[in-house]
């Protein structure tokens, strides 16, 4: 991602637990900013969680190697 490119900067989430909820409700609070996918140990949970927030669920080394997600929260 260039900067000023006017892109969102895409978001990663690695861990769909409780620490998780705080990372998605907030982040359409950050402009700039785009949920793309999470991933946890437990596909069951990630899914879930991806249904929830209407962004894929994915496996945490497809989370890395994915070109969408500039930035990974854990």
């Amino acid at each position: 991602m260039q900067a000023n490119s006017g892109a969102k900067l895409g978001i990663g989430v690695i861990g769909c637990g409780n620490i998780s909820m705080t990372y998605l409700r907030n982040a359409a609070l950050f402009a700039g900013v785009e949920l793309r996918a999470c991933a946890d140990i437990s596909a069951e949970m990630a899914v879930l969680r991806g249904k929830e927030y209407g962004i894929r669920a994915l496996g945490v080394d497809a989370l890395l190697a994915d070109p969408e997600v500039d930035l990974v929260l854990n």
